[in-house]
Order: C-alpha cells, then sequence, then structure tokens
C-alpha cells in the first residue's frame, strides 16, 4: 500500500493551524496595531492618547489638534501601508476620535 504524501512547510502547517482555530482575525488586529506603531514611531505615538482596531477599522485619538489635522491627510496611506504589510486587505478605515 502507498503511503498518501501530506508534506507542507512549517509555516503553512502554522498559518493552516491558525485558520482552523479562528485566529487568523485576531492576530491580524494584533499585527495593524503592531504596525500602527512602528509606522508612527515615538515622537508621533509621544501625542496619540489611545489606538485600537474595531470591526476592521483603526480608531486614534491625538492629543494635538494640528497633528490631528496632518494626519487626516494620510489617513488613506496609513492604510495602504498596514494593509501592505499584513499581505490582505484587512483595514477598511482610519478614523480619528
Amino acid at each position: 500500500m502507498k503511503r498518501k504524501e501530506n508534506q507542507q512547510s512549517l509555516g503553512e502547517a502554522i498559518r493552516s493551524l491558525i485558520s482552523e482555530l479562528g485566529m487568523e482575525e485576531k492576530i491580524m488586529l494584533v499585527q495593524a496595531e503592531e504596525l500602527f506603531q512602528e509606522m508612527m514611531g515615538k515622537y508621533i505615538m509621544s501625542y496619540v492618547e489611545e489606538f485600537y482596531v474595531k470591526n476592521k477599522e483603526l480608531f486614534i485619538k491625538i492629543k494635538s489638534p494640528e497633528l490631528k489635522n496632518e494626519l487626516q491627510y494620510g489617513k488613506s496611506k496609513i492604510m495602504a501601508h498596514i494593509n501592505q504589510e499584513i499581505g490582505k486587505d484587512y483595514l477598511i478605515a482610519v478614523n480619528f476620535i
């Protein structure tokens, strides 16, 4: 009897397990938050009071009205960068609160 080959790389096996366990959404949420912090850097993050992802939307609360106004113009760039790094169109909007 011939054995059926079922070989896959470790990365593929991990992605498959994550998908089967339904953890893919949570992992992308955490990735989006980490990528936002990384993208903004320490200086801009010092003006961010809080930020979170909910229902595939990034919400950002900023102390400085001037900085908030400047970042309003870069919403699409922020979203595009995060989605590109994740490798999927995960974020659907960036909102300032």
